[in-house]
Order: structure tokens, then C-alpha cells, then sequence
């Protein structure tokens, strides 16, 4: 994902006059930055509560990385094909709540597609596409039916089976931050963890809401701005990292269903009650033909989406008036 995605946008009253500065950190985690920023909290009890966000986040990487061998998700990994294996209680939730994602998003969404992404990242090594032998190879070790959760276990079914949490392990890292700073009393604050997963609880300084600029998937292109408070935010690109192979270029996004990375340019935004959630499902959405990923919204009215292809903007019905929505001014950079 191209980043920044998204940008907070502060009211022209806050930087004209004097305003509550806020306390806020940012640290590199998870392999991109987070940064919490809080507001009318006394400066001492802010930094103290800023250090607990941040050993959370920094545990949970602990907890969820594909990429520390020493991870809990990791050891799991090792232990495909051999029997179930006892598990933290927050990657056993953690997993529960993906495969609820997987049923729910018709299998856009899964989180068993390691073996997939070995595949094709060894083929852009390659320069050659993976043949159709290895891609039916690795579809079988892909889907829930590879895993099975029971009582505080979970079990690969199959050697060779990969998880990669990569999808929402931001979104539960937010979740998780969110609950500590409502524990602490903190009313208004920003989480912003790698520009594509946000929660803003409250609202910043004399204003209803926080307002984000959104992105879009080229340089200098800005979709507009969405207002929102007390709920999440997750957007999702089909391009960003990429994959090349003989000249051709592949989004880093994988289709589960059919083994294949995504050759459509696609930015896709979601509003929710959720970060977990609302990361699965603005990653579904990508996967998903316009029709099915509103479709799917729908259904799920705790949710607003939009999705932009080839700018060409469709969303749920609500999602202007949820998020008082503005497109940005093309010629003037900003919003109208």
C-alpha cells in the first residue's frame, strides 16, 4: 500500500489559534508506523499510557508475525501436519474471528494463504509464473477446511499449511489499544497504525468529528475526506508492494479462490464498530467484483464501505451520510 493513504485533516480554527496540543508517539511496528495521539489528558498520565499502548503492540507483533521465527503464529506454522497445538488465548481468538471472516466474505478473506504468497513471491524470484501443477499444489493447503480450532488448539491439517495474519493483526493491535486507553478514561484520542487502520474514539478539539483525507492509488491523488468518531476506519489497495514477472506487474493482494494476485488498480474503504472486522472485510472487498463486495456490506449493516476503480467511486447507500463523505476539488487540492 502506497502510504500515507490516509491523513488527518485538523480544522482551520485548531492551526490559526491556539489549541490543546495533543501528547503522541509514533513507533515502528509491525512493519509500519503507529502513531496514537491523545487529547485533554494531563501530560504525565498521557506518556504513561502512551508507553502501555506501545509494549501492547510490540506483544502482539511478538504474538502474530510471519515473519519472527520466534512468534507464536511462527511456532504454529512449524507444527503444520503434526497434531493440534495448544495456543495463546489472543491468537486462539484471533483465529476464530478470521475463520467467521472467511464464511462471511464467501472465502475472499483467508487468512490459510501462506502458501500461496511462498508461490508466487519464489516466482517473481524466478521471473516465471508459477506453473499449474504448483498452483493447484498450493490451493490445497489453503482454505479453513486445512484448519481446525478446539478447545484453546488449533491444528494444520497439512504439512506445508502457512497462516499469515498480515490481513487484520493490525486491526486487533487498534482493538487492543482502543480498550486500554477507554480503561484509562481517555475520551479523545487517534490511532492511527499504518495509515490504513484507524480508530478515532471521541473527537479532536472543539469539533464532532475527526475528518481523514483519503488517498488515492497514484501519486497526487487524493479520493476526498470522510468524517467519523467512536468507530474504525481500514483501507485496503490492491497495488503498493507488487510483484514482477517478466515485465508484467502483480498487485501483492491474492485471490484465495482462484491462487492469483490481482491485476485491477483498487483502493476500498471501510467504516465499522471493528477494526478486525473492518480490515477482513475492505481486504475482501478488493477480491470481490463491485456487486458481490457491496452486496456483502449490505448484509452486514454495522458496516459502510466505497470502493474506487479506475476513479470510479461506488458505495453503500449510507456511506455519504455516515461519514459526511466530500470528494476532493481536482483542481484545487482540496476538499469542495
Amino acid at each position: 500500500m502506497i502510504l500515507p493513504r490516509l491523513q488527518p485533516i485538523f480544522p482551520r480554527f485548531l492551526r490559526k489559534v491556539f489549541a490543546p496540543r495533543p501528547i503522541q508517539e509514533i513507533h515502528y511496528v509491525m512493519g509500519t508506523l503507529l502513531d496514537i495521539a491523545l487529547f485533554g489528558v494531563e501530560p504525565a498520565m498521557g506518556r504513561t499510557l502512551l508507553r502501555r499502548c506501545f509494549r501492547e503492540a510490540k506483544r502482539l507483533e511478538h504474538l502474530l508475525s510471519a515473519h519472527d521465527e520466534e512468534s507464536a503464529l511462527s511456532r504454529l506454522n512449524r507444527m503444520a501436519g503434526r497434531g493440534p497445538v495448544e495456543v495463546e488465548k489472543d491468537l486462539f481468538a484471533l483465529l476464530q474471528v478470521a475463520a467467521g471472516s472467511w464464511e462471511e466474505t464467501g472465502g475472499a478473506f483467508d487468512i490459510t494463504s501462506g502458501p500461496l504468497i511462498d508461490l508466487w513471491e519464489k516466482a517473481a524470484l524466478d521471473d516465471q509464473e508459477p506453473d499449474g501443477d504448483c498452483l493447484t499444489a498450493a490451493l490445497g493447503k489453503v482454505g479453513p477446511k486445512n484448519l481446525r480450532l478446539l478447545d484453546g488448539t488449533a491444528e494444520l491439517l497439512l504439512k506445508g499449511i502457512r497462516l499469515d495474519l498480515g490481513g487484520i493483526g493490525k486491526g486487533h493491535a487498534v482493538e487492543r489499544i482502543v480498550g486500554l486507553l477507554k480503561e484509562a478514561g481517555v475520551q479523545h484520542a487517534l490511532v492511527n497504525f499504518g495509515e490504513s487502520s484507524l480508530f478515532a474514539l471521541g473527537s479532536p478539539p472543539r469539533e464532532e468529528a475527526w475528518r481523514i483525507a483519503i488517498k488515492g492509488m497514484n501519486e497526487g491523488e487524493w479520493i476526498g475526506s470522510v468524517a467519523f468518531s467512536d468507530r474504525t476506519l481500514s483501507v485496503s489497495g490492491s497495488y503498493g508492494r507488487s510483484l514482477e514477472i517478466q515485465g508484467r506487474r502483480y498487485g501483492h493482494i491474492l485471490d484465495p479462490r482462484t491462487g492469483r494476485p490481482l491485476e485491477r488498480e483498487l483502493l476500498s474503504v471501510v467504516l465499522g464498530p471493528s477494526a478486525t472486522e473492518a480490515e477482513a472485510f475492505s481486504t475482501a472487498l478488493l477480491i470481490l467484483d463491485r456487486e458481490e463486495g457491496l452486496a456483502l456490506l449490505e448484509r452486514h449493516p454495522q458496516l459502510e464501505g466505497m470502493i474506487v476503480n479506475e476513479g470510479r467511486i461506488a458505495m453503500t447507500p449510507r456511506f455519504t451520510r455516515e461519514t459526511r463523505f466530500e470528494p476532493f476539488d481536482s483542481e484545487m487540492g482540496r476538499t469542495s
